[in-house]
Parts: structure tokens; sequence; C-alpha cells
């Protein structure tokens, strides 16, 4: 009887062989890294099935925060400077996807505030009482109120937060119910009960052993680095700056986002951290348990019949084929950010900013000026401007900037900025040439600090 499920000896067979089929088992590790986090966030990690490259999870340490992106973030009321963009507000509005100099204003809120929005740049010009110094002041500071939910109470919503929610103080953003990568969960589970029934009907027991194994191991690896995503929020509503924030890139691109200081702590200026449901050393022990698993599967796999190896290693195929398919959708179809609300309220006077209107004249150019224009004369401050290093603190510069702020205030949205500039602090370059070799011509060099290449910021 174990004759005809297991074989024995060492059988020489002629013929085609797919021993390559363990292979196929551990390959795909590019497309799966890219799902690793995404997809232990979710309940549905736990499922017993096949998965492309399980070595992947297999790690002697886990991300403590999430993936961020190198941008200058910087308060405008609040001062606070941060040198990078966390993960959410990276899907709300892709600073990847910005083209040099351009300019865009968002408003978020969350969607159960009482908050009202903002209103548009046209009418806040005239409503909102405004100071022109650079630091917050009374008219921009919010009264503290009670704490607003963060998220729907939906079923898929408790579902998806059952067993990671452990501190419900703080608010939480849940991968998809119906995401890309849950599909893709279930599928694989339902495929790999499928490949066990034709093992059983087959009589294959070395198939059967080895994908209850490697079944078994991406269950417990699963459960091992199941975790959920937390977000910073206020503990006391006492009376704060507003929460407006301005992000500028590399290529010279600004993003203001007009928000309140809940929703700036949450995404902006506080920690994305990764709550894990297994502590630290009980991990170790289950990765290393896992480990052992996946390479006795492995072994296994190599001795299977011919026909459970087509089966295996075509499934092991189809898997990565969908796991790489999906590592190019946006990232918007994972997480749940239903708790947000957001518009795109860019005023149509610099919808254009990084195209040219008039290559003849320097004022209706694509430039770093114009669109440093277009961010200041949105926020009606400079104060974040030396913060964040978007210019010198020279005093060339800071005329100019104090021209920009003033301005702004009286809402001349046509003020020629860059002639300005140019005027003001291009005074530099009609300097005698006898003292050019003393004149420190980069100290008026904008932007004073650069923001790093924009390579995304794992951290472990």
């Amino acid at each position: 009887m174990a004759d005809s499920w297991f074989p024995s000896g060492k059988e020489v067979r002629d013929g085609w062989r797919l021993d390559i089929v363990s292979l196929l088992a551990v390959i795909g590790e590019s497309a799966m890294a890219e799902h690793s986090q995404s997809m232990t966030s979710s309940w549905m990690c736990m499922l017993p099935r096949i998965i492309p490259a399980p070595q992947v999870l297999l790690k002697s340490s886990r991300p403590s925060r999430m993936s961020q992106v190198n941008a200058a973030v910087v308060g405008v009321h609040s001062g606070i400077y941060i040198p990078t963009l966390n993960f959410f507000p990276n899907i709300i509005h892709p600073i990847e996807a910005l083209e040099p100099f351009q300019f865009k204003v968002f408003e978020i809120r969350h969607r159960k505030s009482s908050r009202r929005l903002p209103s548009p740049p046209e009418a806040a010009d005239k409503e909102r009482q405004v100071s022109t110094s650079s630091s917050g002041e009374t008219a921009h500071l919010e009264s503290g109120g009670k704490l607003q939910a963060r998220l729907r109470d939906t079923l898929a919503t408790k579902i998806t937060h059952r067993g990671t929610n452990l501190d419900g103080l703080k608010p939480h953003v849940p991968p998809k119910f119906w995401s890309p990568l849950n599909c893709l969960s279930l599928i694989s589970f339902f495929l790999t009960i499928g490949l066990f029934i034709w093992a059983l009907l087959t009589h294959d027991g070395t198939a059967c052993v080895a994908l209850c194994t490697i079944s078994f191991a991406s269950s417990i690896v699963g459960y091992a680095s199941y975790w959920s995503p937390v977000l910073m929020n206020r503990n006391f509503q006492s009376r704060v700056p507003q929460g407006d924030v301005v992000i500028r890139t590399r290529e010279g691109a600004f993003i203001v986002v007009r928000c309140d200081e809940d929703v700036a702590r949450e995404l902006y200026s506080g920690t994305e951290e990764c709550r894990y449901y297994v502590s630290t050393d009980p991990y170790r022990i289950l990765v290393g348990f896992g480990t052992f698993l996946l390479m006795v599967s492995v072994v296994l796999l190599g001795n299977c019949d011919f026909q459970m190896q087509i089966s295996i290693g075509a499934s092991y195929i189809a898997l990565n084929g969908a796991f790489w398919g999906v590592a190019l959708m946006n990232k918007g179809r994972f997480w749940d950010l239903s708790s947000y609300e957001w518009k795109d309220v860019t005023p149509e006077s610099a919808r254009e900013a990084h195209l040219a209107q008039d290559e003849s004249d320097v004022e209706w150019k694509p430039s770093f000026t114009r669109t440093l224009w277009y961010a200041i004369r949105e926020t009606k401050k400079i104060g974040w401007v030396s913060t964040s290093g978007a210019a010198p603190r020279t005093k060339r510069w800071e005329e100019w900037l104090n021209k920009a702020e003033a301005e702004a205030v009286k809402g001349n949205w046509s003020w020629d900025a860059v002639h300005q500039k140019d005027t003001t602090v291009g005074e530099s370059d009609s300097v005698p040439q006898a003292q050019v070799a003393f004149k420190d011509t980069a100290a008026e060099h904008a932007p004073a600090v650069q923001v790093p290449v924009p390579d995304r910021v794992d951290t472990e």
C-alpha cells in the first residue's frame, strides 16, 4: 500500500523529469518582496496555501515602520520639518507622479469630522483672517475638541482589524478587504486545496506531504509576521496651530496640504508604526520552524510524480505572474483610507506651473521661483520656506520673501515674482569683475537644502 503512495529505493527513470519544480517554489523573490509588508497586514496571510518565494518572509527582523520617500515636509504654522514623506500620504498624492516644478493644493479631512473643509482659495482670501508674521498666531489656532472617529465601522473593517487592533485609542489604517493581494491569497488557498485533492486521487503521497508542509510553513510565517499599521494622534485636544503642510520634491515640485492638526499628526508629522501581534522572541522561533518546513517541502516537491510536478509547477508559474501583475497596480487599491476624504483644489492659475505659457517671458516659464511663489501665495506665510531649506538665509532672499509675503497677503496673485527675484537676488550677477573672486555667489543658490535622491526608505 505504501509503495503506491510513496517512492521506494533509487529508481532510475528515463524520459523527462521536472525536478526543477522545487526551484519554481522559491523563484519570484523580487515581486514577493514588494508585497511582503502589505500581504502580512491582512489576516488572510495565515491561510494555508502555496505562495511564490516564501523565503521572503523568513527574516530575522521585521520592519518597525512603513516605507517612506525622501521629500521636504514642513508645517506652515507649526514649523515642524521632516525630511521624509510617510507611506499613506504618498498614496493620496504620489510625489513620483509630479512633473518638475509642478504645483498642487489638496484639502484633507476626516470623513466623520464635524469640521467643514476650508473654503476654496478665492473665498478663503476674503474670509480667512491672516497674519503677516511667519509664525502661527491666534487667527491660526484650532480649538481643542472631541476626538473624532477615524474609521467606518463596517463588517469588512471589523473582520480585517480583528487580532491586530491592540491599541483602540490610536488611528488604524487596514488593508482593503477585497484588495488584489487578499484576492490572490484566497485564490492560492483554493488552488492548494485543489492540488491536494488531485494528489489524493492520483495516490501521490509525496505531493500530499509536500503541499501540507509548504502550506503549514506559509501559515506559520504569516502568523508570525501578522501586523497592522498604527498612526500617531494627539493625546490632548488643546489649542494648536493649523496643520497645513507644504511638501517639496527634489525636482522642485510643491504640494500644499490644507488640513487640521489631527490629520497632519496622523499622516505627516507622526510616525506610521508597525504593530505586530506576535512579539520578537516567539517570532524568531516560528520563523525558524517555518524555515525547517520549507526545506523539507523543497525536497519533497522534487520527488513528486510527473503529473503532480506539472500541476504544481504550472500553479507556481501562474501565481508568480499574478503577483508580478499586482505589483504594477496603484497602492491605493490595497489600503482602506476611507476614514479620510480629500480633493484637489489647485487654483486654475497654478495648474500648469510645470508648463511654459510664453517662452519669451521668464515670468511664464516653469521655474523653481515661480512654483515657490505659488506656494507662498497659497499659504501667505514664509517661515516654512527657510525652515525647509527652500531658499537661502541671505539678506537678498529675505528681502524677496518679505515682498512675496506682503503681496500674497494683499491677494496680488499677478505679482511678477520671477522678475522681482531677478532684480533683488540677481544683483549679485552684476558685481564688478574685480569683486567676483571675493563674492560668494553660491550663498544665493536656491534651494538652499536639496532633497536627497527619492529612493524609498525602508525602516527596519
